[in-house]
């Protein structure tokens, strides 16, 4: 099969697509033949530590296809047959404490192969039926951007309807899912992008009203969004801290799950224990988080904002999309291409 190996020599390609052994379906896996998989800036940010991997990995935590082969051990109850349709989830053995992922925890696509090939191995309780309404570009792009933003609105922040949430990065792969689930939740989400073609794809995928953080003062911009007082607010970025703290209400919430454009963070110390706030951390997801994720998915028909499709054998350009300015959501690969 093709797979987009990682060169993990310092004078290697960064990235190149190669022949290499098929994977096959051991005890309680699955092997699924890939329609399409997508890029996360996980992905970039391994590549950028590509000589630490194990030679011969290959990346890529999302992807949707269907099943070539189920493992000896994965019991009829399961449900599944070859052909089936689904999509990945890309947390492999989170355990049973729903709170934190467990000591084995990993994402897939390293160090477990993962979905920029033709095909890929997953433990089958991995596998969910993919949405019949949504397109196989569409389906790839739905995991770990749909599922970080997923816990980090409603299992971490406890997202309630009729709140107002605040949205960071809102044109990027969790920040379009997390408008999408906010509206689709019954919340009034104010999201901030960084220029008005991206704030008129936020109001398209459900926002109420939006912030161009290049157009201005952004406490300012939110104070008149918010009255200062907002529920919920979620920053992928690492910059929004200080804004969003000062435009939540008392007792409102911060959610923290990335740090996209800055890894330390300045608070006002006073604002959080005066106004007894919560600032709180998230990161992907567990096996629940995906099966609700799927089913407000399911139920309200909304579908993850794909911004470009790739070749894999064109899957440097993809790469170099994560960092256009322009984009709005996710980067997928056509891996039959």
């Amino acid at each position: 099969m093709r797979a987009a190996v990682v060169g993990t020599e310092p004078n290697e390609p960064p990235v190149r697509v190669t022949d290499v052994p098929r994977p096959h379906a051991r005890d309680d896996w699955a092997v699924v033949r890939l329609e399409r998989a997508s890029l996360n800036r996980l992905d970039a940010m391994m590549l950028d530590q590509r000589t630490s991997e194990a030679p011969g990995a290959v990346f890529g935590s999302d992807g949707a296809g269907v099943i070539h082969e189920l493992g000896a051990d994965v019991p009829p109850s399961a449900g599944w047959s070859v052909g089936d349709q689904v999509v990945i989830s890309p947390s492999l053995h989170w355990g049973r404490d729903e709170r934190v992922p467990s000591s084995e925890y990993e994402i897939l696509g390293s160090p477990t192969h993962g979905t920029h090939a033709e095909y890929v191995a997953v433990p089958a309780a991995n596998l969910h039926p993919k949405p019949q309404h949504l397109s196989w570009e569409e389906a790839a792009a739905l995991p770990m951007a749909g599922l970080t933003a997923w816990r980090a609105l409603v299992s971490r922040g406890r997202l309630t309807e009729g709140e107002t949430v605040l949205v960071g990065a809102a044109s990027s792969g969790v920040g379009t899912a997390a408008v999408q689930i906010a509206a689709a939740a019954g919340a009034r989400v104010v999201a901030v992008t960084a220029s008005r073609a991206k704030s008129d794809e936020a109001l398209e995928l459900g926002a109420a009203v939006t912030v161009d953080r290049t157009a201005g003062d952004v406490v300012a911009q939110l104070r008149a969004a918010t009255g200062g007082r907002a529920d919920l607010a979620l920053d992928p970025t690492g910059n929004l801290w200080g804004p969003f703290v000062e435009n939540l209400r008392p007792a409102g919430r911060l959610v923290v799950v990335g740090k996209m454009a800055a890894a330390v963070a300045t608070l006002d110390v006073q604002s959080v224990y005066w106004k007894q706030l919560d600032v709180l951390g998230s990161s992907m997801g567990s096996p629940q988080d995906f099966a609700s994720l799927l089913a407000q998915v399911t139920t309200h028909r909304w579908a993850p904002r794909v911004d470009s499709v790739h070749p894999l054998t064109d899957i440097d350009a993809a790469y170099a999309r994560l960092d256009a300015a322009d984009r709005v959501g996710k980067v997928v690969l056509d891996v039959r291409a």
